[in-house]
């Protein structure tokens, strides 16, 4: 959903606010995506991070022909729902905001579109060849992100890939003025060692090829994210993941 600092945006990595206080976070994050999607798009379009783009297709030639992808956090649908619907994928696109699915709507008229919580998703075991989400599950709290990871594999075939990032700092963040004017955004991490525990935890029956902390430049700012490739292995015990080999 985000892949950079804004300007203008303001970071109070401890300060929640009243609103988060509340337990509004996520109603937080829809109405803030809601007010700023134009804007956001018209910024990060031309912003592209090559990490992304080079993780996405680095697993598109691992997928089958007409691959059932879930995309959490679509926005948009620019670029990476786009570049999935191009190579032939059967694209499912999330996002919690009206005003981005909206806007997915019309540059990606071909992918099945869906305006949720990822968190409330329910689809039948084994239904996609591969999930990726971008910039996405960092806007959950941190004791939902490895929930999320577990549903994940249960949604994946054998076979299937998940392609994800995550903040590296460990703690939630709130980002005032977020591309405009009284819009607060919530994310938070578990930090490196963190993400590591939560996908042993959590996506056991995940296999990690590519464990990647990349900086990325968007614009003038740059910021760091921890990147995960896996697949589902059908053997549990075959699930060694490369921070835990000598």
């Amino acid at each position: 959903m985000t892949s950079g600092s804004e300007p203008n945006a303001t970071d109070h990595p401890s300060n929640p606010g009243s609103a988060f206080q509340s337990g509004e976070t996520k109603i937080l994050i829809e109405q803030g995506y809601d007010k700023i999607a134009p804007a956001y798009l018209a910024w990060s379009a031309p912003r592209t991070t090559t990490t992304r783009m080079s993780y996405l297709n680095k697993l598109m030639t691992f997928l089958p022909p007409s691959a059932h992808v879930l995309e959490l956090g679509c926005g948009a649908g620019v670029p990476c729902t786009q570049s999935l619907i191009s190579h032939g994928m059967n694209v499912t696109g999330v996002d919690i905001s009206a005003a981005q699915i909206a806007l997915a709507h019309e540059h990606v008229p071909e992918a099945t579109l869906i305006q949720a919580d990822m968190m409330s998703l329910s689809f039948q075991p084994s239904t996609f060849d591969a999930v990726v989400a971008f910039y996405s599950i960092f806007h959950l709290p941190q004791e939902e992100q490895g929930k999320m990871i577990g549903r994940i594999q249960g949604w994946l075939k054998e076979g299937g890939w998940l392609l994800c990032n995550f903040h590296t700092d460990r703690g939630d963040n709130w980002r005032e003025n977020w591309f405009s004017p009284g819009v607060t955004m919530f994310s938070s991490g578990l930090g490196v060692h963190g993400n590591r525990v939560m996908f042993m935890q959590d996506g056991y029956g995940l296999t990690v090829v590519e464990d990647q902390v990349a900086v990325e430049k968007v614009g003038r700012a740059e910021e760091t994210f921890h990147w995960i490739l896996a697949v589902k292995r059908e053997k549990v015990e075959d699930n060694l993941h490369p921070f835990d080999r000598e």
